[in-house]
């Protein structure tokens, strides 16, 4: 086995592992934010789109100021996305 191909098997793994921290990141904010809002208009843990990723981050920096899991999500995104290049260059899919 090439060194490239391990390389892109270790990475693919950090892929994954990366995006699950991520959304059990955004699943513990819109926990936060169904606390505080009120019973009858929660936010819903299924179906992510980009505007209710936002949303939820919007809100959970508006109640939670001092927070750190926005933060914590926003890493495990940057480094999902990092390793997701790195596989594409360890298998020439680019450079």
């Amino acid at each position: 086995m090439s060194m490239r191909l391990v390389a892109a098997i270790i990475s693919l793994s950090l892929v994954i592992i990366a995006g699950e921290l991520a959304n059990t990141f955004v699943i513990r904010m819109i926990g936060e934010i169904n606390r505080k809002r009120e019973r009858e208009n929660p936010i819903s843990p299924f179906w992510f789109t980009l505007n209710k990723v936002l949303q939820v981050f919007r809100e959970y920096r508006a109640l939670y100021p001092e927070g750190k899991l926005h933060l914590y999500a926003k890493i495990s995104f940057a480094a999902a996305i990092i390793a997701l290049l790195v596989v594409a260059v360890c298998l020439h899919i680019i450079g």
